[in-house]
């Protein structure tokens, strides 16, 4: 069994604000500030809503993850069939600006996909994409025990609007984007008639290779692929921080290493795959995060 999916079922878009916002009134102003104080007070911090903030976020109303969503999952639509999922997973970094919306629910809705399975992936940093694989990978294959495949809808999205001060996202400008992709968990060969598939290999988080000699037996510690596998040409995709560092290093500088663009956030290393991917190619995602290195691996069928 293995969970796959097909570059053109990777839709993604980033989304321009509009500049004609209707103006804020001092009423809903002040009850976008008592939400962040008593958001605030519930984990303990000491700050206070301010108006910079709390301005921005009502003004990105008009592009909230159902929002930006919802038009991606109708595209998709137009292309395979959606109404049969077995789960949907939303996974973001960034908050989302419409409070209290059950986004899985509402493109559970859309798709009509009403015996689906809906859960998200928060407060996981920008790897929750990462993470979400895994997930979803083991939630298809518990359910799995036929001859049937199953299949999953993920969801990415995030924002440029936060209710406080965030040195991170601010190094970062990025821009509202989303990212929806159509993965299946197939039990056996893939079938004529269906798009060359990415396979999924496997998830790791490891403790950050800071050193020369760490580096040197990176892939190797990953164990990513199999022996067969190892055969194939490797393409790296990473930041633009990271990759500076790899080239420098003489094993992996012998790969192709490319870059994704940070302003898409979440969305990012899915936008890069679908740009770079070829047939007959390994694949693998490599992102810091603080004291570890989040990773994916995937191979590129022919």
């Amino acid at each position: 069994m293995s969970l796959e999916f097909a570059t053109s079922h990777i839709l993604w878009r980033q989304f321009e604000r509009k500049n004609d916002a209707p103006a804020v009134d001092d009423g809903q102003l002040n009850v976008v500030k008592d939400f962040v104080n008593a958001f605030f007070r519930s984990h303990g911090h000491s700050g206070q809503a301010q108006d910079a903030h709390a301005l921005r976020w009502y003004a990105a109303q008009d592009l909230t993850f159902r929002t930006m969503l919802k038009q991606l999952v109708k595209e998709l639509d137009n292309h395979v069939v959606l109404n049969d999922l077995d789960l949907v997973v939303l996974t973001h970094w960034t908050p989302d600006v419409e409070v209290g919306c059950s986004v899985t629910n509402a493109i559970i809705h859309e798709t009509g996909a009403h015996d689906a399975f809906g859960m998200a992936i928060s407060d996981h940093g920008l790897s929750g994409t990462f993470l979400a694989l895994q997930v979803i990978e083991d939630y298809l294959g518990d359910m799995n025990h036929g001859s049937q495949g199953k299949k999953a809808l993920l969801l990415i999205a995030d924002q440029d609007a936060i209710l406080y001060d965030s040195p991170a996202l601010a190094r970062l400008n990025p821009a509202p984007s989303a990212c929806v992709v159509m993965l299946r968990s197939l039990p056996g060969e893939r079938t004529d008639g269906q798009p060359a598939s990415i396979v999924f290999k496997h998830y790791r988080k490891i403790v950050f290779p800071g050193t020369h000699s760490t580096l040197d037996t990176l892939l190797v510690t990953l164990d990513m692929f199999t022996s067969g596998e190892n055969l194939l040409p490797l393409l790296i995709l990473t930041t633009p921080c990271f990759a500076e560092q790899l080239r420098q290093h003489a094993q992996l500088a012998t790969h192709r290493i490319e870059t994704w663009d940070e302003t898409l956030l979440s969305s990012a290393p899915w936008v890069r795959t679908k740009e770079l991917a070829t047939s007959s190619q390994r694949i693998l995602w490599l992102l810091p995060e603080g004291k570890y290195l989040v990773c994916a691996g995937f191979v590129a069928e022919a």
